[in-house]
């Protein structure tokens, strides 16, 4: 029989995206050495007594600090506010427990450095929530990238361009995300933390930046339809060129004010032997192009749905349906529970505290750039 390990909840936001992926993972698609257990969930008291009753946890706690205490708990799923990343992780890697965070994880990247030391000390093993990493299309394109089907890269293009349900609208309410206390930045945290990881993972480290900001819409209604409002503090949207250690120069772009765009997470890569280009909105597919085959015919588009590629073979018999966005999670809650089960790295394929950590100091030097007008070499 299998061995199970206690999973504890902390939100119920993207927390039952995560929740729903802890339930599948084992019991419907991935034969994993370790089963989840619901143990707790903990957040606002009716939301997260709802949740509990949704999927099946044993406990509801209203505060993080008993969740993370609670000696059932094997490992911290962190799905609060940014704000609300450090202490929970720190804690948690005290007593010993695995650590899993959304992303970005933290404000800074100073906190994230005291959350990747506290685990490392701890010597448990730490994951960051970077679940686009594992859709087929994604390893796909980076597997192609790496094996050099596109000759050497020489451009890079990413962004993540939405609206978030309504932000576009001065009407929309004021949420933490949009006050740099609680998120740190504002499209550039919540959104463009993606576009960074994606170009990391894709082609490499990221040498220097040169970044530009815009805040649209500088107040809003503190509550849907009311009067008062509050001040906005953070990014509508962010533009960044960057350069990278191996050679290549790239773009990202981040906004949550994109009239038209529902979900466009996406990238491009051209290589001196080809391209790829990629997109969340059309998430089963890659567009391949490779001198190679001659003439200018255009993107070939690959339908990235049998069971030889990476991420497909645990699901349906028919695989012509495809993946769907829930199934990035389980992908990688599967990955994190191998890698716990047989005490093998995290990284490179899932995203660790380290990968977190880069992800903020590239973060942090775009917003430094966009202050200062001038290119910024990233730390570390």
């Amino acid at each position: 029989m299998a061995e199970q390990i206690g999973i504890g909840v902390l939100g119920y936001s993207i927390g039952r995206a995560h929740s729903h992926a802890w339930k599948s993972v084992a019991e419907y698609y991935y034969p994993t050495k370790l089963v989840p257990r619901l143990v707790a969930i903990a957040g606002r008291k009716s939301g997260a007594a709802l949740e509990a009753e949704r999927f099946g946890f044993e406990r509801v706690y209203s505060g993080w600090r008993s969740l993370v205490d609670d000696e059932d708990v094997d490992l911290v799923d962190n799905c609060l506010p940014v704000y609300l990343h450090p202490e929970p992780m720190i804690l948690a890697a005290k007593l010993g427990k695995s650590l899993f965070c959304e992303k970005p994880l933290a404000r800074r990247a100073a906190d994230a450095k005291r959350m990747l030391d506290a685990a490392e000390k701890a010597k448990v093993p730490h994951m960051a929530g970077y679940n686009y990493r594992f859709f087929p299309s994604v390893a796909l394109a980076k597997k192609m990238v790496q094996r050099g089907d596109i000759g050497e890269v020489r451009y890079f293009k990413a962004g993540y361009l939405t609206t978030n349900g309504g932000f576009d609208s001065p009407s929309f309410p004021l949420r933490w995300v949009h006050r740099s206390a609680q998120s740190g930045y504002g499209a550039l945290s919540d959104l463009g933390t993606h576009a960074v990881d994606l170009a990391r993972f894709v082609v490499g480290e990221v040498r220097s930046v040169s970044g530009a900001a815009e805040t649209f819409i500088h107040e809003r209604p503190l509550k849907a339809g009311g009067r008062r409002k509050g001040k906005v503090d953070v990014d509508d949207l962010t533009i960044a060129s960057v350069r990278f250690r191996e050679g290549g120069v790239g773009f990202l772009e981040a906004s949550w004010l994109t009239a038209g765009r529902m979900d466009y997470l996406n990238f491009e890569v051209y290589g001196s032997e080809g391209s790829l280009r990629w997109n969340l909105e059309r998430v089963n597919e890659l567009d391949v192009f490779r001198t190679k085959f001659g003439g200018n015919g255009g993107y070939r588009t690959l339908n990235v749905l049998s069971k030889e590629y990476e991420y497909v073979a645990p699901y349906w018999p028919n695989q012509s349906s495809g993946a769907g966005w829930e199934h990035s999670y389980v992908n990688e809650f599967a990955h994190f529970l191998s890698c716990i089960a047989e005490r093998r790295p995290v990284g490179p394929q899932g995203a660790t505290f380290l990968d977190g950590y880069r992800n903020c100091l590239i973060m942090d030097a775009i917003a430094e750039s966009a202050r200062r007008r001038r290119w910024v070499d990233v730390a570390g």
